[in-house]
């Protein structure tokens, strides 16, 4: 073999070794972002095939809205726990986030998110993530809780017990 064919043969090696490592699977414990987004081992990950709400979107009573997005932030920083994140690297987005497919204890944390409510469907997102939104809106969980009044997910307020009747209370005791 000569020396250019060797060096082409080097080259062809490392550049498939590179690509293959590029897509890998990583995993470690993760710290959920104000967005929604993870730190898993330091690396930035978004969650492939989601959308959390946007930090403006309201839900909530008409006289208690709050913020959706730190509602879903928090749903999923209880679904990590302490447990390990497993992601596998789909790509990189227009940020220079990984986007990745995460799991934990095997579990998708993407379809979770979607199928409790806690997220839309991305653009990118698998049929399967567009099937568990309809089912969430239809029973109205999460981020569905209520109609959407002026592109705001409302939530109605639980309905208020009625009134009992007052109890008669004890006279003071003289002496």
């Amino acid at each position: 073999m000569t020396r250019f064919g060797s060096f082409l043969a080097a080259a062809l090696i490392v550049a498939s070794t590179w690509s293959s490592t590029a897509k890998a699977d990583f995993s470690s414990y993760a710290r959920v972002l104000d967005d929604g987004s993870l730190s898993v081992g330091g690396r930035w990950v978004r969650i492939q095939g989601i959308a959390i709400p946007p930090s403006d979107r309201l839900c909530g009573a008409n006289d208690m809205p709050t913020a959706c997005a730190p509602r879903a932030v928090l749903q999923l920083i209880r679904k990590i726990g302490a447990e390990f994140v497993r992601c596998r690297e789909q790509g990189i987005d227009e940020q220079g986030a990984i986007l990745g497919r995460c799991a934990v204890q095997g579990e998708d944390l993407g379809g979770w998110m979607v199928l409790n409510g806690w997220a839309m469907a991305g653009p990118d997102a698998p049929v399967e993530y567009r099937q568990w939104e309809r089912l969430a809106e239809s029973r109205r969980i999460g981020i569905w809780g209520g109609p959407f009044v002026d592109n705001v997910i409302v939530m109605q307020p639980p309905p208020r017990p009625r009134p009992e009747s007052p109890q008669p209370q004890p006279s003071p005791k003289t002496r």
